[in-house]
């Protein structure tokens, strides 16, 4: 077992290595994938919002595998938020798997049920409990004694001549060395993630956000961690610093072309059990497809409105160039029944920064500002062979 820092809610949705089930060879199998959930984050800060997510969604895929070595498999995922009579749009998907020693491609849908290993720094969470978390495009992935990585290139927006929307596709890259010395294992991960956003077919209008046709942003990590078993518990101790690089003058709505960002953790870890307490310090740090509770740039909707009926910016152009928190994560994690799982998350964060907005609509100024996000997960998954094949 080891720890990562904020790894343990990445890696909330991986069944266990000892309850994992392989498609049965030379069949064609259903597999079957239930997630029910209830996160509620009560947030007053300026820069994320608060609210509560409650719903469920399932995910179904029939699987053809009549070679130990790839198997194709067409699916879909349907979500629905309690408090509505209707489903969200369903999300088909189509993929194709190919194992050849400790390398597995992908090509379609991608594996991202624990985030790329990517912290919720980088990648949020909650990308998981929607859509966001299908993502398309190719991937490989290698795993042995010391070295695990993950590399893929994801298609996010696809464009046909003339649209009047840029292309967005990403390219991300999850490196981590791990060894042993005596009683102590060391942990280096290295982290990288391109979005880009352009194009060479799609209308241009000077004035609009699309004047800016192509745009490059950077967003990478690197650290270490130090881990030792102290009886029944595991204990470690990790450093991340992140850093973020624009390649265009016009930052659009992100606001600072270059920053950096930097966390240390203290993590302990005990069957089905982890918390972890740290420091974060953002200085003009911006990572568009991170939890906005890190960021520099306020990500709150604009709720106001004028005498006229039409909406104020308030949050639009708010920023906090150098942001302090002291965060405490923990998750509970267990096999309620076989094939079920249960989980709980508590997230803290104490802002140490002042913050303050004055507007005719809206004032308020934070100091030693409190949030805290609660989730409860029931997962449930299965697998069963429909038809056998010749």
């Amino acid at each position: 077992m080891s720890v990562s820092g904020q790894a343990q809610v990445t890696q909330l949705f991986e069944t266990p290595a000892t309850a994992q089930k392989d498609s049965a060879l030379s069949a064609l199998n259903l597999k079957i994938n239930y997630l029910g959930f209830v996160k509620n984050n009560e947030y007053f800060n300026l820069v994320a919002d608060g609210y509560t997510l409650l719903g469920h969604q399932l995910n179904v895929r029939a699987v053809l595998q009549t070679s130990p070595n790839y198997k194709l498999y067409i699916g879909g995922q349907f979500q629905k938020y309690m408090g509505l009579e209707t489903f969200e749009k369903p999300v088909p998907y189509l993929g194709l798997e190919i194992y050849k020693g400790n390398s597995t491609f992908y090509f379609g849908k991608l594996n991202t049920t624990d985030n790329h290993y990517f912290s919720d720094i980088l990648y949020d969470f909650e990308r998981y409990l929607d859509t966001r978390h299908i993502e398309n495009g190719l991937q490989h992935r290698f795993k042995n004694e010391h070295w695990q990585t993950d590399t893929w290139l994801q298609w996010e927006h696809f464009i046909f001549k003339g649209d009047n929307t840029r292309e967005r596709l990403n390219f991300g890259q999850s490196t981590t060395y791990q060894n042993h010395f005596k009683n102590w294992n060391i942990s280096l991960p290295l982290r990288l993630y391109i979005m880009h956003r352009g194009g060479q077919i799609n209308v241009r209008q000077q004035g609009q956000t699309l004047h800016n046709n192509a745009m490059v942003i950077l967003n990478y990590a690197a650290g270490i961690a130090l881990q030792k078993h102290i009886g029944n518990f595991l204990a470690g101790l990790k450093y991340m610093y992140f850093g973020q690089q624009i390649n265009s003058d016009n930052t659009e709505e992100l606001h600072f072309k270059q920053g950096y960002g930097q966390q240390i953790q203290i993590l302990i870890q005990q069957k089905n059990w982890q918390s972890a307490l740290g420091y974060w310090q953002g200085h003009h740090f911006v990572a568009p497809k991170g939890n906005p509770v890190y960021q520099s740039i306020s990500y709150r909707v604009e709720k106001f409105l004028d005498t006229n009926g039409q909406p104020v910016s308030i949050f639009k152009n708010y920023t906090e160039p150098r942001r302090q928190l002291l965060t405490w994560q923990t998750m509970y994690k267990k096999e309620i029944f076989k094939n079920l799982w249960g989980a709980f998350v508590l997230d803290m964060y104490y802002q140490l920064n002042r913050s303050s907005i004055q507007t005719a609509y809206y004032s308020t100024s934070l100091y030693h500002q409190f949030d805290y996000a609660t989730g409860l997960y029931l997962q449930y998954k299965f697998d069963f062979k429909l038809l056998k094949i010749k």
